[in-house]
């Protein structure tokens, strides 16, 4: 019933009543005139004034003359409800059980599909957002890391959402991708939030970085190029334990850790759509979406572990530093 911005199928009564809470005694006229500039689905005008004459039975809107409001009955039972679920599973930890773990735990999910797995995941970052809302924490910004930034490209209006959210907190989100690919170059475009920085880090050298922590070779006074259009040389700590490889997202917030995987052959076909995408005109994020559909397990981890946490913050930090010393970046709250 009510109107989500993540999703494009809304059901027609969500729109109405969306349009009515920001814009309060229209006509039915206006209203349909509205509806239709906002709608993904059309609707005759026949069948928009048969919409209306439900919801006014229904007692969800009330009419005026020729304008209609939303009931302010209904209103008081939308707020009641708010209040009951605020205090049930955001504001309770045996609502977020699975989500809000204590110090030291960790599980693993598993679901049949990408858009079931980032389904769960986006709850789970803002239940811990929310939690962070109450819970003091040096550091409340969310910092990522990826090799595609998939789930901005393939799912944005939702990924916009989530980008608010952080903003809402009053907290950043940063997000360090390591392809250097036109998709990931377009998902600073598509993200139009203020609080959220997406900046392209050099992976493979990352990577090595990554095996010579491992080996316990010397990690300082290693060369950095980001982005194939700005290199130098820096001493950056690199984080012992966190995966290099490219079918990997990572997330710290506070100290939880969130981190996915993908079917490999899934992974496979997003890789070649992503070397052969070269301009908007080849650009198809239906393609992509459709993916997040096809059968095959995901799978989240969801750990609260704050010295881990720590480490993939001074990683996307150093990242990010990296970024703004090369590419002449003004810093963004770091």
């Amino acid at each position: 019933m009510l109107y989500d911005p993540r999703i494009e199928n809304n059901t027609s009564e969500s729109i109405v009543i969306d349009i009515l809470s920001k814009k309060p005694r229209l006509t039915t006229g206006e209203l349909y005139d509205f509806y239709i500039a906002k709608a993904k689905k059309k609707i005759t005008i026949q069948g928009f004034y048969k919409l209306i004459r439900q919801m006014l039975e229904r007692r969800i809107l009330v009419k005026e003359g020729a304008h209609l409001s939303l009931d302010s009955f209904w209103i008081d039972n939308l707020l009641k409800l708010s209040e009951t679920v605020k205090r049930n599973y955001l504001a309770n930890k045996i609502g977020l059980a699975n989500v809000i773990l204590e110090e030291g735990e960790s599980k693993i999910f598993s679901f049949e599909n990408i858009s079931a797995m980032d389904n769960f995941w986006c709850h789970s970052l803002n239940a811990v957002i929310n939690f962070y809302n109450e819970e003091e924490h040096k550091d409340k910004n969310g910092y990522s890391r990826n090799f595609y930034s998939l789930f901005q490209i393939a799912r944005t209006a939702s990924e916009n959402v989530l980008a608010n959210t952080y903003q809402l907190a009053g907290a950043h989100w940063y997000m360090a991708s390591g392809s250097n690919s036109f998709l990931n170059k377009l998902v600073s475009k598509l993200i139009e939030v203020e609080n959220y920085h997406q900046f392209i880090y050099d992976f493979e050298e990352f990577k090595k970085k990554k095996i010579m922590a491992e080996k316990g070779a010397d990690r300082k006074k290693s060369p950095q190029s980001l982005s194939g259009d700005c290199a130098g040389t820096i001493e950056e700590k690199t984080a012992k334990g966190l995966s290099a490889e490219k079918n990997y997202w990572v997330t710290a917030i506070g100290d939880f850790i969130f981190e996915a995987k993908i079917p490999k052959y899934i992974f496979e076909i997003i890789e070649k759509i992503y070397d052969e995408t070269n301009s908007l005109a080849e650009y198809n994020a239906t393609q992509i979406n459709n993916l997040f559909f096809e059968p095959g397990k995901a799978e989240l981890t969801i750990s609260r572990n704050k010295k881990r946490a720590d480490a993939i913050r001074e990683e996307v930090k150093n990242l990010y530093k990296l970024y703004e010393i090369y590419c002449n970046v003004k810093s963004k709250e770091l």
